[in-house]
């Protein structure tokens, strides 16, 4: 039996931890001081925990949710999930690759 409990035990500390990732996902960015048009890119969209990492060739972006409420707002829906950073910038991210017709 404590054979047993050690393997399991070791077989549940060794086990790989999983994420969300969605790679090719298709990103909106829009500036709140419209210094630049909106501009989409290709991104990839990672989550672990609630904290997700948006990442592409040209920027990255961490939101982690321990900051979500006070440094950014979240929004979920079907189509998207968006970030808003309030003076800065929204986020919006289109898992499927594309924006809804």
């Amino acid at each position: 039996m404590k054979l047993f409990t050690a393997l399991t035990t070791f077989t549940l500390v060794a086990a790989p931890v999983q994420a969300d990732t969605v790679k090719g996902a298709l990103c909106e960015l829009s500036r709140h001081d419209h210094t630049i048009a909106v501009v989409d890119f290709p991104c990839d969209f990672s989550q672990y925990q609630g904290n997700v990492y948006v990442t592409s060739n040209r920027w990255t972006f961490a939101f982690p949710a321990s900051q979500q409420g006070e440094t950014y707002q979240r929004q979920n829906s079907t189509d998207f999930v968006r970030f808003t950073r309030e003076g800065q910038y929204t986020l919006t991210v289109y898992q499927s690759g594309k924006k809804p017709n």
